[in-house]
């Protein structure tokens, strides 16, 4: 089958792949959107040599198949499984290597060490992430305890809410978006009527009671990176606009970096924030912007047997704009994120 969106990082320095930041709420939005997108591609294949993996202007539909959406993507603090392996990754150990420190230091359900959670609080004391959620509609978490501590500490809830599920934003749990499962303790979940009782102002409705998924062997990367597109899915469809979605490391690359329907897009200023690759891997409680967008993909076979295709996400990583009275000393270390390991 012939693939027209490219699966890879389109990021270039060239000034036809830097685009306008668009208001979520302007009603031309999935207009500019589409054009952008089109500009973009038509860009990329007018330099490119003849591929099979490249898409074309006339591969995308005239609107995309939802509005575009603004994601904030966050992950989790650094937890208790996490220091010896993530120092050992970043010094360019192996694969197996990393598994195998995780898997000495692992744990049930793994907590936020004390460095975690002074990562969360840090990160949302600075001025640039209070400026980013304050529009926030909705947050949306793994069911790893990890991740909804980081979502409350760096998104609190106001004391009026603290004891109930009705909090603004409102507060959902979606299964997946969990860790890569399998194998390791620190990717199994509490029971649900757990996580009700520690977490009793988020809504659990959209996971099942037991933890039924994890198994002995580890999720495959095609596995893990299916389940958070489904996840991307998910919110697309969901009738807010602006979300932050609070979730883990390896399920961000597998999904982002791994899945050929969905392309990352390098749409942030052409400064120092353009210095680390879109593909980089998140570092412990960093945080990303993006406009998200699905779009009806056109294939050979589509046309040819009237079949629906999966639709591809682009994730198109912006420059995170902070209040304009923001101090030198309150700026975002882009490269790592508060990853102080």
């Amino acid at each position: 089958m012939m693939t027209l969106f490219a699966t890879a990082c389109i990021a270039s320095s060239r000034p036809g792949f830097l685009f306008a930041r668009f208001k979520m709420t302007s009603p031309s939005a999935a207009n500019a959107a589409a054009a952008r997108m089109r500009h973009l591609f038509s860009a990329t294949t007018s330099t490119a040599s003849s591929s099979s993996d490249m898409c074309d202007s006339s591969s995308l539909a005239a609107k995309p198949l939802h509005p575009p959406k603004r994601v904030l993507l966050l992950r989790h603090g650094q937890a208790v499984h996490n220091p010896r392996a993530e120092h050992a990754r970043e010094n360019g150990c192996s694969f197996e290597t990393f598994l195998q420190l995780m898997l000495e230091d692992d744990q049930f359900d793994s907590a936020l060490t004390e460095l975690g959670e002074a990562q969360a609080l840090e990160a949302g004391r600075r001025k640039h992430v209070r400026h980013a959620l304050r529009d926030v509609e909705m947050v949306v978490s793994s069911p790893l305890s990890r991740a909804l501590r980081t979502a409350d500490l760096v998104h609190p809830l106001s004391d009026t809410v603290r004891s109930t599920a009705q909090s603004t934003p409102k507060r959902v749990c979606v299964e997946d978006f969990r860790e890569i499962n399998g194998k390791l303790l620190n990717a199994r979940r509490l029971p649900r009527s757990d996580l009700e009782a520690s977490f009793p102002h988020w809504c659990f409705e959209q996971i099942p009671d037991l933890d039924e998924s994890w198994t002995e062997e580890l999720e495959t990367r095609d596995a893990c990176s299916e389940r958070g597109y489904r996840g991307l899915l998910w919110i697309m469809r969901r009738c807010e606009k602006n979300v932050l979605l609070v979730c883990h490391g390896g399920l961000l690359n597998y999904t982002m970096n791994s899945n050929s329907n969905v392309v990352l897009v390098d749409g942030r200023k052409a400064h120092g924030d353009r210095e680390r690759c879109v593909t980089k891997r998140f570092g412990n409680c960093e945080l990303r912007e993006y406009v998200m967008t699905t779009w009806k993909r056109a294939t050979l076979d589509e046309q040819k047997n009237g079949e629906d295709e999966q639709p591809v996400i682009t994730l198109e990583e912006v420059t995170m704009e902070g209040p304009s009275d923001l101090n030198g000393d309150d700026s975002y270390a882009e490269e790592g994120g508060f990853n102080m390991m």
